[in-house]
């Protein structure tokens, strides 16, 4: 919309246990003395067993961890004082934990670019055609400054049902995609619906190698791909970096993010998408959200809520 708008990889710990090896031998006494073992001046072989210290097992660091039950009950508060719906998801890169609050089905509007610009690229592997000139220059339009009209072109050209078959093949199982109606109608793409677990999800096959593959045994983006898409991300204006990547984040912290606005009915929708990483920390978010006032409230409150997620992510998840 146009207006005021990296790892599946199992992280393995190695504690290494030291191994004590203990030499026994016996003390030579002057020929005499009384306490020399007995046999010792005939040279008979001792019968004592020599002591071996037992290893004193090296103890466990433990790793600061979050207060899941404190960051909940931190964001229902807030919820209840700023009023409407909202709901997320976010994926801890370090270790692979996911916290879900809340989650609930929303409109997505324009986070589902990212989506139509995976099928894009998609499509292009199937047929070996590569993206014009002015195909990059819509995707980079479509990603960085919301351009509908850029998306209506590169949707046009891949379609809607390749766009849904992108969702099917990544896992996205509460993604429903529309498309082909005008701007505001039922069927308009800005209507496809999905909840905060699928968008991280598709973070996720941005961010790495998704393990579900074509059917032609390929993936469904390559390493070039996932680096075009994090790229143009990377690059959204900076009057549309709110929500995941809200700017009064650490100067350290960078943000690779797509973000979808716009008014319905029932509360205005704010959802933002993204990976957050530096300041020792590295995860994926996605934040739905309805407003009962309008936009910036409603920019007020996401921004809040990602406040709260990326203060609590100093520990892991």
């Amino acid at each position: 919309m146009v207006m005021p708008e990296s790892r599946h990889v199992s992280r393995r710990v190695l504690a290494g246990a030291t191994l004590a090896l203990v030499g026994g031998g016996f003390m030579l006494r002057e020929h005499g003395s009384q306490d020399a073992p007995a046999g010792a001046a005939s040279g008979a072989p001792s019968t004592t067993t020599p002591a071996v210290a037992t290893p004193t097992p090296s103890p466990t660091p433990t790793i600061p961890k979050v207060d899941t039950v404190a960051l909940t009950t931190e964001l229902d508060a807030y919820r209840a004082k700023r009023g409407g719906v909202q709901g997320l998801a976010v994926r801890d890169l370090r270790n692979l934990q996911t916290f879900e609050w809340q989650p609930f089905t929303n409109e997505t509007l324009s986070t589902i670019k990212v989506l139509i610009l995976v099928s894009v690229l998609r499509k292009c592997h199937e047929t070996g055609e590569a993206l014009t000139e002015q195909q990059h220059t819509s995707a980079r339009r479509m990603i960085q400054r919301s351009d509908n009209v850029a998306t209506d072109s590169l949707l046009e050209w891949v379609g809607t049902e390749h766009v849904a078959e992108s969702a099917q093949l990544l896992g996205l199982t509460n993604t429903t995609v529309r498309g082909g109606g005008a701007a505001g109608t039922a069927n308009w793409w800005g209507y496809s619906t999905t909840n905060p677990g699928d968008w991280v999800t598709l973070l996720g096959a941005v961010h790495a190698a998704p393990i579900t593959r074509t059917t032609a045994g390929r993936p469904i983006i390559d390493d070039g791909d996932r680096y075009y898409i994090r790229d143009l991300m990377s690059g959204v204006i900076s009057s549309q970096r709110w929500g995941v990547a809200d700017r009064p984040l650490p100067g350290e912290v960078s943000a690779e993010t797509k973000n979808g606005w716009g008014p319905m009915a029932d509360g205005y929708r704010l959802n933002s998408i993204g990976h957050v990483f530096g300041d020792r920390r590295d995860y994926h978010m996605a934040i739905l959200t309805r407003s009962p006032r309008g936009f910036a409230y409603g920019r007020e409150t996401i921004n809040g809520l990602a406040r709260i997620v990326h203060k609590a992510l100093v520990h892991e998840l």
